[in-house]
């Protein structure tokens, strides 16, 4: 056997570990980098609220920084806030924490009062996307994500989940890593749409084509500058998104967002529906099947 391919193929074999290593090191120094831009965005900023004494509808915002409103240029430019321009006569309470996993939501409403009867006619819950950054399998997420819902369904008598995009989209990421996330972004999403469903909760999932199809022609404008969060346009969007498919109908006062008048959609907030349990049985808590089906 001659040597030439043998110290050809180890060449080889060299120069792709070469760049398989340095691809790796330049996205884990660009990750830390979106990292610490992200905590320093979160230090200084404030998630938006809304409190009236006499509020038409409540509405409660959970979860991580996308509830936050980190990346829009201004706290009232992300959904809450988009939604509060719209509905002059509701209130909002965000309980939100940047870098919450599903794990962490159930503790961001342990300051809210305890009643048999809904507190809030919408719940608002932007979660899931740093499990499927930093959780070692999907299947970890099952468990933590059935007590989640399980905790929060009787809290309100809607609740829409706001699924991620597809994070292989994010300009923080390079190739092959953003094959990964994509990959794994739509793994998880089915698994939160199949637990939504089980729970009554409106599951929107802005990783499906159509959105991605969107964000993939202009991942500058939809993204922040830290390269992962959306920006003040990808708030927008979804908020946009949402809106229009009817989502997010509360009744009462609504804003013109053309005009800026006010005018009653007829809706009526005692007709919405309600939690259809109080609370989830044990057995629902401990199955995996509701995630991952046979």
């Amino acid at each position: 056997m001659s040597a030439v391919p043998v110290r050809f193929g180890m060449a080889l074999g060299g120069a792709m570990c070469a760049a398989a290593g340095a691809a790796l090191l330049d996205q884990s120094l660009r990750v830390r980098r979106a990292l610490a831009d992200a905590r320093a965005a979160a230090a200084v900023h404030t998630a938006f609220e809304r409190r009236i004494e006499t509020a038409h509808a409540r509405v409660l915002v959970l979860g991580d920084s996308t509830g936050a409103g980190i990346g829009a240029q201004a706290a009232d430019e992300a959904i809450a806030g988009l939604l509060a321009r719209d509905h002059p006569q509701i209130e909002v309470l965000n309980l939100s924490r940047s870098g919450a996993r599903i794990a962490d939501v159930g503790r961001q409403t342990e300051s809210l009062p305890r009643s048999s009867q809904p507190l809030f006619d919408l719940l608002l819950l932007h979660v899931g996307a740093n499990d499927i950054l930093r959780a070692r399998r999907l299947a970890e997420i099952d468990e933590p994500a059935q007590r989640m819902v399980c905790t929060l369904r009787p809290l309100a008598r809607r609740m829409i989940w706001v699924g991620p995009g597809d994070l292989g989209l994010a300009p923080l990421f390079r190739a092959p890593f953003t094959w990964w996330l994509s990959r794994r972004t739509h793994a998880a999403a089915r698994r939160f749409g199949r637990l939504a469903q089980h729970h009554d909760i409106h599951f929107v999932g802005f990783h499906e084509g159509p959105h991605r199809a969107v964000l993939a022609a202009d991942p500058r404008r939809y993204f922040c500058a830290d390269g992962i969060h959306p920006s003040t346009e990808g708030y927008r969007y979804c908020y946009g998104w949402l809106r229009s498919a009817a989502v997010l109908e509360l009744g009462g006062a609504v804003r013109d967002q053309a005009t800026g008048d006010t005018f009653d959609s007829g809706g009526d907030v005692s007709q919405m529906t309600r939690c259809p349990t109080a609370a989830c049985s044990r057995s629902e808590i401990a199955s995996p099947g509701l995630l991952n089906p046979a």
